[in-house]
């Protein structure tokens, strides 16, 4: 299964702010660390500032910082926040004529929809920092 860059970015983002917690950090400071665009960066913290996965301080200090803890942010709500297609495509309000064949196709793909959802509503974020292999903390022994 492929994920937008959006889901991508953002997830990097989130591990940021992971590492940076309680500290708030901008999107300009994010962004070159981890070589992201800016601009992108920008709309993706605006959107998990308007689903309360993150919190925004303004001013001099002031950035981004995780509202809550990876370990309570599960993998659908980063999906539903930054890809609005997740959520249109598992929503059939089609008003075409309907065969047998097209309600059991119709029937099976939100099943398997509702299925992929519970799935990634069980994925919890706070798996990220484990596959985070930092170079820095590398020590090689000969």
């Amino acid at each position: 299964m492929r994920f937008s860059k959006r889901v991508q970015y953002g997830l990097v983002f989130l591990l940021q702010l992971h590492y940076s917690w309680p500290e708030h950090r901008s999107v300009k400071e994010l962004a070159e660390s981890d070589d992201l665009p800016s601009k992108f960066l920008e709309g993706i913290a605006a959107d998990f500032r308007k689903f309360s996965i993150v919190n925004v301080k303004r001013g001099a200090q002031g950035g981004y910082s995780l509202a809550k803890p990876l370990k309570e942010i599960t993998f659908l709500e980063v999906l539903r926040c930054l890809d609005p297609e997740w959520e249109r495509q598992n929503k059939n309000s089609s008003r075409e004529n309907r065969t047998s064949r097209k309600e059991a196709v119709s029937s099976f793909l939100n099943q398997t929809s509702g299925s992929v959802d519970r799935v990634f509503g069980e994925i919890f974020l706070d798996v990220l920092p484990a596959l985070n292999v930092q170079d820095e903390g590398l020590m090689y022994y000969i």
